[in-house]
Parts: structure tokens; C-alpha cells; sequence
């Protein structure tokens, strides 16, 4: 079976958390419905949403994750913002600040 790519999202403006099917974030950025204060988690490649969302339960670390949200960079080379305590390099492209 052929894995799709998923992307988790943190959203500053509400502090909620998606999970999405990567077209699905396209099709959301196209058409202006995309988050008011995003924040990258991480991306995830699975057979299905079910399996994606085991994977990111498990890189969640809900424990320290709140501990670990009061710091954001920028990443010069995505441009994506996260969370600069929870990873030393950009989680999207690991390109490091």
C-alpha cells in the first residue's frame, strides 16, 4: 500500500493541534481557509490516517509539550515557524537557525 504524507499543525490563535492530509493543507492554503497563527510540528508518512495519527501521539510528547511551545523561530530556508525547544533544526526541512 502507498503511504501518504500527513503534516501536524499547531495553531497559536486557539491552541489547537491538526493533523492533515498534505493536499489537504494545500487545498486549505488555495483557497484562504488555511490556520490565522500557524506553527509546524512535523510531517509524517503513513498508510492511513489511523497509523499517521499513532505516529504522531507517540512525537507529541504531550507531557513536556507544553513546556516546550514558549520559544518560535523562523526557518530561513522553509519559512515554515516552530517551536524552537522542541526541535534543534527545522522539522520540516532541518535546516538549522
Amino acid at each position: 500500500m502507498d503511504e501518504s504524507i500527513f503534516e501536524a499543525w499547531y495553531e497559536l490563535a486557539d491552541n489547537s493541534v491538526a493533523l492533515l492530509p498534505l493536499n489537504e493543507v494545500h487545498r486549505l492554503r488555495s483557497i484562504g481557509c488555511w490556520l490565522k497563527e500557524p506553527v509546524f510540528l512535523h510531517q509524517i508518512q503513513a498508510e492511513s490516517l489511523e497509523a499517521a495519527v499513532e505516529i504522531h501521539e507517540e512525537k507529541m510528547d504531550w507531557d513536556s509539550f507544553w513546556a516546550q511551545k514558549d520559544v518560535l523561530a523562523n526557518c530561513p530556508q522553509c519559512a515554515v515557524r516552530y517551536f524552537a525547544r522542541r526541535s534543534v533544526s527545522c522539522p520540516r526541512c532541518e535546516t538549522t537557525s
